[in-house]
């Protein structure tokens, strides 16, 4: 048996098998990828902050079911996507995969979630934390929350570089979302 016929086609098989996990890839992050809602309807407000400055607020007007969004024993990976996601819409990076409105509703029942599932998560901490900052309104160290959950999914791409000003916040939920008035 000729050596020199079969390494060209063990080549070939590898390189087809990177090229389908590669197609496979870009498919589920860009077509089929984490997106948690479709192109919706919201309201925006600025509001003031209970300590200093302002903060938008995100209200879905076609709010979906919360506790079906999210239900108690939630994987920790889907914790985390959450988080990561919700965080786009107020951190500068230079790629953002995924957005979910970051809303009142999803913080506070993600807080539930990771309470009820107490012992559960590994990094539940540090869910906590983030969370309940941002349950009172406190984002001033948002984009710091984003890098630990990006570290934690083992991040490469997108680490934020700093925190969006209220109208760079707004005007990227608007190119997400149809905003009304």
């Amino acid at each position: 048996m000729n050596k020199g016929k079969t390494i060209p086609v063990k080549l070939v098989a590898v390189l087809s098998f990177i090229a389908i996990l590669a197609g496979l890839y870009l498919y589920l992050t860009f077509v089929d990828g984490p997106k948690y809602a479709s192109k919706s309807s919201l309201a925006v407000k600025e509001l003031a902050a209970p300590k200093g400055g302002t903060f938008i607020e995100v209200i879905e007007k076609d709010k979906p079911d919360i506790n079906k969004e999210f239900p108690l024993g939630i994987k920790e990976a889907t914790i985390q996507d959450a988080i990561h996601a919700m965080s786009h819409q107020k951190v500068k990076a230079k790629d953002k995969w995924g957005f979910l409105p970051l809303t009142q509703d999803r913080v506070k029942r993600l807080l539930e979630v990771v309470k009820d599932g107490e012992d559960t998560y590994k990094h539940e901490d540090t869910y906590l934390t983030i969370l309940e900052s941002w349950n009172n309104q406190e984002f001033s160290s948002v984009d710091k929350h984003h890098n630990v959950i990006w570290n934690l999914q083992s991040g490469t791409i997108g680490r934020a570089t700093g925190i969006l000003s209220a109208a760079e916040e707004k005007a990227y939920i608007e190119k997400h979302y149809d905003i009304r008035k």
